[in-house]
């Protein structure tokens, strides 16, 4: 048993990764087009997994098991030599292809009296994978009872609705604080690890509440339901945190439960890869949800919802003895992300303003490169050799799966040992961002009105103090055809900061120097600091100029771009800034 366990965590942490990879690469791949294209293609890949009963049957019990282990096993590792984004999305649809083959026919080829290893590995996969994201014999097939096929069928749909919930919020520790408040500064760079430990200890409850005798389905989905609206529907301090932890413990739970069904001999696996194959449809269309329709909670709740009922289908079937994995989990799970919260710098003391002092502003691609390939280490090198006083961030994502679940800004800011301000805009984990050597005062977080149709992404800006220079940095709305839309975001800002005599507003603005929208800056009195510093963007033929920094009160000097395809797809914009001497 523990061999089997071993090998299904480790394909589980695979499965887990291929899925991020995939998530990543095919929404850097095909930004732009439609959602029922891109659903159609997400749909096509996931639905491979209905491929499961002929893999088994062809290739029988131990082959087709080995076999959809080796696509996973080796896509996978190919994936982590290759850097090129084409390359890591075919081999991810591979790795998922074998992944999702592999689960089914793993869960099904075991006698009908011995428990799925499943119940043990999956809640030992995801406590796991958030420590690591913090620092086969023949056997006779087995498939459902027939007199139980219906309600089961509903148990095993809800398998891959645990990865999402996992993803999304009870082992995401960025979406844990920033629910809370927490992580939003100006705050030491630590902040957001609170969320990772939370979480860690919502794992170690669930793992100690299974060595008790109790229903523990019917308290898997209660903890579910009620983590859950803690976390999403609340979202205050205090009680969101309390919230991820009660979800962390529910999907812990629910891990150890929901693969328990009780199953008989049969000829064939059909009915559980055929139910699994359902399940993983509904994860791509509860995740397609949530992140097509920018943070779109009711998606998460959707597949909450399926966890918690079929929780409470099962009634509680045999389990591996549990007494004794807490007390190797609880030391782990807890310990690591505690230790890596204790073990991250805090931000050196903020020095006072001087005069100039550099300011940067930088499209960060959600930290990966013009190749779609993560770029965090690239970032942190481009920044630091322009070592800049302030700098503003767009595209900044903090957590989510279809950016391989990095924290782009807690990197940054740990690293480049400064403090941040952050303004998120789409959920509460992807939006704009401030950094500064200096203190930053007088915090205000602007929304755009939002716009109709899924095009058009929630936009705002965020403006700090600077010693007595107003600093806002905006990502304006990017579809070609909206310049209405953003000059009334431009009108925004003008209007939510008027009157200000000494200011910078930089950013992404979507929009080349003859448009209108640039044109109410002029207006307004500001100045174009960064005009003789030329095109901003890498992927243009020819490049264009989006990007900028307006200036009020202030002179800019030594205007450059930094173009490093290793790093981002867009050009660094930075200014050496003083203010008019009056």
């Amino acid at each position: 048993m523990l061999g089997e366990v071993t090998f299904a965590v480790i394909g589980l942490l695979f499965l887990i990764a291929d899925v991020r990879t995939f998530s990543s690469t095919f929404q850097q791949t095909f930004f732009g087009q439609s959602n029922t294209t891109l659903a159609v293609m997400a749909t096509a890949v996931f639905a491979t997994s209905f491929l499961a009963p002929i893999v088994g049957w062809r290739l029988g019990p131990k082959r087709s098991v080995g076999m959809s282990a080796a696509m996973l096993a080796i896509a996978t590792l190919v994936a982590t030599v290759l850097r090129n984004n084409i390359a890591d999305l075919a081999l991810s649809i591979t790795a998922i292809a074998g992944g999702l083959w592999w689960l089914g026919l793993l869960h099904a080829s075991r006698p009908p009296d011995r428990p799925s290893p499943l119940a043990v590995a999956l809640p030992i996969a995801f406590s796991a994978d958030l420590v690591l994201r913090a620092a086969f014999r023949t056997v006779p097939l087995v498939d459902l009872n027939a007199a139980l096929a219906a309600p089961l069928v509903l148990v095993l749909i809800a398998l891959p609705a645990l990865f999402l919930v996992a993803e999304t919020g009870a082992t995401n520790g960025a979406q844990i604080a920033l629910a809370s408040g927490l992580g939003l500064g100006p705050e030491p760079v630590r902040a957001t690890q609170l969320g990772m430990v939370l979480a860690g200890l919502g794992l170690a409850a669930g793992s100690l509440t299974l060595s008790r005798q109790h229903p523990r389905g019917l308290t898997a989905a209660i903890a579910c339901a009620v983590g859950a609206a803690l976390l999403w529907y609340v979202h205050t301090p205090v009680v969101s945190l309390v919230g991820g932890l009660v979800l962390a413990a529910g999907l812990f739970l629910a891990a150890a439960t929901i693969p328990g069904a009780p199953l008989k001999v049969a000829g064939s696996p059909a009915v559980v890869t055929f139910a699994l194959a359902l399940g993983w449809l509904v994860f791509v269309g509860t995740a397609f949800g949530f992140y097509a329709f920018w943070a779109y909670v009711p998606a998460v709740y959707a597949a909450t919802a399926v966890v918690a009922v079929a929780a409470l289908l099962v009634s509680g079937g045999a389990l591996p003895a549990w007494r004794a994995l807490p007390i190797a989990l609880v030391p782990i799970v807890v310990g690591i992300p505690f230790v890596a919260l204790l073990l991250t710098p805090q931000s050196p003391p903020s020095k006072d303003p001087t005069a100039p002092f550099r300011v940067m502003t930088y499209n960060i691609h959600q930290g990966f490169n013009a190749g779609q390939v993560p770029s965090l280490d690239m970032l942190v090198d481009v920044i630091s050799r322009e070592s800049p006083d302030v700098l503003v961030l767009q595209e900044v994502v903090r957590g989510w799966m279809i950016d391989e679940q990095h924290d782009a800004l807690g990197v940054l800011a740990e690293r480049l040992d400064m403090p941040y301000v952050f303004a998120p805009n789409i959920g509460d984990l992807y939006g704009n961002a401030i950094l500064s050597r200096f203190p930053m005062t007088d915090v205000k977080r602007v929304h755009f009105a939002l716009e109709g149709g899924a095009k058009h992404q929630p936009r705002g800006a965020v403006g700090v103090r600077v010693g007595d220079v107003l600093i806002v940095t905006t990502h304006l709305d990017d579809v070609a055809d909206s310049s209405a839309i953003r000059q009334e975001q431009v009108r925004t800002i003008l209007r939510e900061w008027d009157g200000e005599k000494v200011a910078i507003v930089a950013g992404d603005m979507n929009a080349e120097p003859g448009d209108l929208e640039m044109g109410l800056f002029s207006e307004a009195g500001y100045g174009d600091l960064a005009e003789p510093a030329g095109p901003t963007t890498t992927m243009d033929d020819p490049p264009k100029r989006i990007d900028y920094i307006w200036g009020i009160g202030v002179i800019g000097s030594s205007p450059h771009t930094v173009m490093a395809l290793g790093a981002s797809d867009h050009r660094a914009v930075v200014v050496n800034v003083a203010k008019l001497s009056r």
